[in-house]
């Protein structure tokens, strides 16, 4: 949100002084100091502790010897503490450990709550009416002195204690505190080690200081359903089902196993040679994707990533489908009927993402979006009636790169694309992160 002020002038189109109101006057003082602190109530707000306005956000890192990201649970104004949810650390894992309710690794910091103590300075540049569960903040904050701080240090031990404004998190701040504390951003996953039966996909950053805390390479577990009955299109014993032929599919550089498709590049294949000739598409499956946009593509995905079409009936077909920028659905037309399921990818930053999705009972669909459960829909019985003559179609229209795309004939195993526990490891100690 925008506001503008018109400040209050003379007939020569003067500002006046002391904000008085004249005989074509808009704006009174008064009315100026609401507006400005309604402007303040709206963020962080500095200007209402002169001492540390302006601080650059360099500074505030390097004054602060612990620095997080935090939702707001809870402001008290009476005892000037707030209640935090954390994020994640950039700084200070260690020391924060300490103040921490919960016992164990300072890298866990799922669920963690902390509560942080604003000093009678500062109390004015925190808005006491965050809204719980809304306002994401980047703390700047140190462990107070039991012997120094009396007035921030309660009888049972040290708090956690601003050291100055905290400010509002986005995207732009994360990478500019990260470069402050001397780490780069991770790198994106790299592939999986195994196409089933479980694998491990690694990720690294890089520090530019002399020493940064913490871990420059993450772990996780990947892939690890059953080998037994997956269907992976992708492979290369599979050159007949791609049109045109699979050599000449452009090949992804720092993806063995990825391929670049065109709009006129896809893979057909009948159910009955997955299958077998005797029998249908199964009622339940997992399927499993992974994928990025290019560039040039604008971030406006579109096209068939998958889709079973009836030979027998038209226009019955089930379809996962990308939907323009950051979207894609899952969707349904049977029975003179269409349904849709909607999923928030964030495809429009050119990365690789993992969409997996079960379908249970033919009206049951869980969807998990880059290692993360995302939603369960429950439809009307037999909403997802899938075409049991259905062939199989990859691609079509689809601009990007595609590395996995594996059916598995059973439900539930869409949380076994790859795992939300990550693994920290420091190569010099070969310390591990929950």
């Amino acid at each position: 949100m925008v506001a503008s002020v018109l400040f209050p002038r003379d007939a020569m189109g003067r500002v006046t002084a002391m904000g008085q109101v004249t005989a074509m006057g808009r704006v009174t003082a008064g009315r100026l100091l609401v507006v400005a602190l309604w402007l303040c109530g709206t963020i962080v707000c500095d200007s209402s502790c002169p001492k540390y306005a302006e601080k650059p956000l360099e500074t505030r890192v390097q004054d602060a010897s612990i620095v997080f990201r935090a939702v707001v649970v809870q402001s008290y104004y009476e005892r000037r503490t707030l209640d935090l949810a954390l994020v994640s650390i950039y700084r200070g894992g260690v020391e924060l450990a300490s103040v921490s309710q919960y016992a164990g690794s300072p890298y866990n910091t799922t669920d963690r709550q902390v509560n942080l103590k604003i000093s009678r300075p500062l109390q004015d540049c925190f808005n006491w009416s965050y809204a719980p569960a809304q306002s994401e903040l980047i703390v700047f904050a140190r462990v107070s002195d039991p012997a120094v701080d009396f007035e921030t240090t309660p009888p049972d031990g040290p708090w956690l204690e601003a050291t100055c404004a905290a400010v509002p998190w986005s995207l732009g701040v994360d990478i500019a505190i990260w470069n402050a504390v001397g780490w780069a951003g991770w790198g994106e996953w790299g592939a999986c080690s195994r196409s089933c039966g479980g694998g491990l996909q690694l990720r690294r950053r890089y520090c530019s200081a002399r020493a940064c805390e913490g871990y420059e390479e993450q772990r996780r577990a990947c892939n690890t359903f059953l080998c037994d009955g997956a269907i992976n299109p992708l492979a290369p014993g599979a050159r007949r089902n791609f049109h045109p032929a699979q050599a000449r599919w452009g090949r992804v550089a720092d993806r063995p196993h990825a391929f670049s498709l065109r709009p006129n590049s896809y893979i057909w294949i009948a159910s009955s040679e997955l299958f077998g000739a005797d029998r249908a598409f199964p009622r339940e499956f997992t399927l499993f994707v992974s994928l990025r946009l290019r560039p040039e593509s604008g971030g406006y995905g579109q096209g068939t990533l998958f889709s079973l079409r009836s030979r027998r009936r038209t226009g019955a077909f089930l379809s996962l489908e990308l939907t323009g920028r950051g979207a894609a659905r899952l969707l349904h037309a049977g029975a003179g009927a269409t349904s849709a399921i909607y999923l928030p990818v964030p495809l429009y930053d050119f990365r690789w993402h993992h969409i997996a999705i079960s379908v249970h009972d033919d009206n049951t669909v869980r969807a998990y979006v880059d290692c993360r459960w995302l939603r369960t829909d429950v439809l009307a019985p037999g909403a997802l009636d899938t075409p049991r003559d259905a062939d199989l179609i990859i691609g079509y229209l689809f601009s990007g790169d595609l590395e996995q795309l594996v059916l598995v004939p059973k439900a539930g195993q869409a949380h076994k694309q790859c795992s939300s526990q990550i693994v920290g490891v420091s190569p010099s100690t070969d310390t591990n992160e929950v």
